[in-house]
């Protein structure tokens, strides 16, 4: 409580001030003694004591640069408050969650706000623009995703290398872009591909596992990289295959990303592409295991060596080696051979690419309409030539993490699809069409086949009008639940398979050989149960197929006559199919580069 002692103190000090000076204190002297005579009458702590003895405040007016100086205070003092600590902490926090992001979760945050930016802008950009024919925002939109795919790397690259293989349904300034992402595989540091190496095999691998191990890879993907190696007990020479140390921590997120963004592409433009989506995702979860790829090659090797037509095809998996695979590393038997890609090397080393194809397109039939086993990603980077121990041409087939498994009731269906694509048996097309849920009979041929579908000449133009993208692929399904989804990567293993051949100048008659793959097929399945019409219409084929590649040699010798034998100046049976195609694809209002 408050104390008449408190006043007294007060009184005595004043007192003993007046005696040192020796005079009563000056009225300047009381001003500046003021705001201490009042904080003395503070000391106490009772809300009595704040009535008895209010603090007095002096109303004396100082100089004027003392207001100005006071102003110029509160000004900065809100300055800092409100403008340059908010952005001060926003930084450092900022900064803090960007330097965690990039080293502890491999930019996943970044990543993925990056791009559900540029999605998010392309499908608003899209679905307000009313102009006919935007050229100006398929240039500006195609190179922004581009953009993003790059900076984002890993299964970024990946789907945008699917949008390559299926580039003919994008406008053409996508087909133009997004061919070079083949070319823009990431490279990781030793010290990264180390450290996963010992996360997987141990700390002492190098010494304990391997014999020597190359620090520099031979080659890189989206997805992982290869060191030439050799094992320590065998001496064998190996291919060492290590994940990128990011893939595992931005996999999930990434799909997400991608199925989100895509059912905001299937409310802009109406159409069904969420249900696919799911289906790719879980493929390309199934793609970064490695112990998977390791089983599909196995199968594949075991279903080959079991079967007596391909004996003299001499097409090779390489071995893999279980006891050091790992989800991120997968160790396998070195091949010495040429990539597919380089068509100078394979001629000046002397390979025949006629029959590179012929075991090429021998061996991915039998996948498709014999086996059920896939390879649904067979580009030109996945496949050596080499010549064997006996000195004959062989064909290796590498990266087998992406497949797709195809039920027996679909393989029948399928090669029955061949069959009457080649009858032209409209009626069994519209069959199988009705059966997966399709409603366009003439696109569905297309895409089956990769070769023209007959259009109407008198509805072209109406055709043209009402005709876009998206009303075209929504028109194209017409109940998605029966539609086998394995088919997406059918169609993407066809054009890979039709590129290839375009760029060895056409050298095999790509849909005979096919259309004799399904045939033998559908001879030998139980559960194709052909009558005897079926079997004399399966006949009749084959002797059509004899016809047909007696065209085909006279399209060949032409070309060969007009110095084209290996491609270039567009004569091959595949540059008249892609002619065709291109003109089909105007009568829809399409690009087809």
């Amino acid at each position: 409580m408050f104390r008449l002692s408190h006043i007294v103190s007060s009184t005595r000090s004043r007192n003993a001030l007046t005696r040192l000076s020796g005079s009563s204190i000056p009225p300047s002297a009381r001003l500046i003694h003021a705001p201490a005579r009042s904080q003395l009458r503070f000391i106490s702590t009772s809300k009595v004591a704040l009535k008895i003895a209010p603090k007095v405040v002096p109303k004396v007016a100082g100089p004027i640069s003392s207001q100005v100086g006071s102003k110029t205070v509160n000004k900065h003092s809100k300055l800092y408050r409100y403008v340059v600590r908010p952005v001060v902490v926003s930084l450092c926090v900022g900064g803090t969650i960007y330097l965690i992001d990039s080293y502890a979760y491999s930019s996943l945050l970044t990543r993925s706000v990056r791009a559900l930016y540029i999605l998010l802008w392309i499908a608003y950009a899209y679905g307000t623009n009313k102009e006919d024919n935007p050229e100006e925002l398929h240039e500006v939109a195609s190179e922004s995703l581009l953009q993003l795919l790059i900076a984002n790397k890993g299964l970024y690259i990946k789907i945008g290398q699917a949008i390559a293989n299926q580039g003919n349904i994008f406008p053409l300034a996508y087909q133009k872009r997004f061919a070079q992402l083949y070319d823009d595989a990431p490279v990781d540091s030793w010290a990264r591909v180390d450290a996963v190496l010992r996360n997987s095999l141990g700390s002492n691998y190098e010494s304990e596992v391997f014999e020597s191990i190359s620090h520099e890879p031979v080659a890189s993907a989206s997805i992982a990289q290869v060191h030439k190696a050799v094992l320590k007990d065998s001496k064998e020479t190996v291919a060492v295959k290590v994940q990128h140390d990011y893939i595992q921590k931005q996999v999930i997120v990434d799909l997400w990303v991608y199925r989100f963004t895509s059912k905001v592409y299937e409310k802009v433009f109406d159409i069904p592409l969420s249900y696919f989506t799911k289906y790719i995702s879980d493929q390309e979860i199934k793609e970064t295991d490695f112990i998977h790829e390791m089983g599909n090659a196995d199968k594949l090797t075991e279903i080959i060596k079991n079967d007596p037509t391909m004996k003299n095809v001499n097409v090779y998996i390489p071995k893999n080696y279980g006891k050091y695979t790992t989800k991120q590393v997968l160790v396998t038997e070195w091949i010495d051979g040429i990539s597919l890609t380089d068509k100078d090397r394979l001629l000046d080393a002397g390979f025949d690419l006629t029959l590179i194809m012929q075991q090429y397109l021998n061996v991915f039939g039998k996948q498709m309409f014999k086996y059920g086993l896939v390879h649904s990603d067979p580009h030109p980077g996945n496949l050596l030539s080499r010549f064997d121990s006996k000195g004959k041409q062989q064909l290796v087939i590498l990266d087998h993490g992406l497949y797709v498994t195809l039920p027996e009731s679909f393989c029948v269906e399928y090669c029955n699809l061949w069959r009457y694509l080649f009858s032209f048996n409209r009626k069994g097309i519209e069959d199988i069409a009705k059966n997966w849920g399709i409603n366009s009979y003439e696109m569905f041929s297309t895409l089956v086949s990769l070769r023209p579908m007959s259009v109407d000449p008198r509805d072209s133009a109406e055709l043209r009008d009402k005709t876009s993208f998206h009303s075209l692929f929504r028109d194209f399904l017409g109940d998605k639940t029966k539609f086998p989804l394995p088919f997406l990567f059918l169609t993407r293993t066809m054009r890979i398979i039709q590129n290839l051949n375009q760029s060895f100048g056409s050298p095999v008659n790509r849909i005979n050989l096919l259309t004799k793959e399904s045939v033998d097929a559908l001879l030998i399945n139980k559960n194709s149960k052909l009558n005897f019409s079926d079997r004399f219409e399966l006949f009749t084929i084959r002797v059509n197929l004899f016809f047909s590649n007696v065209i085909f040699l006279f399209i060949r010798f032409r070309q060969i006559i007009m110095g084209d034998r290996y491609g270039g100046k567009g004569v091959g049976l595949e540059d008249y199919i892609e002619i065709y195609m291109q003109n089909t694809a105007k009568t829809l209002g399409l690009d087809w580069a």
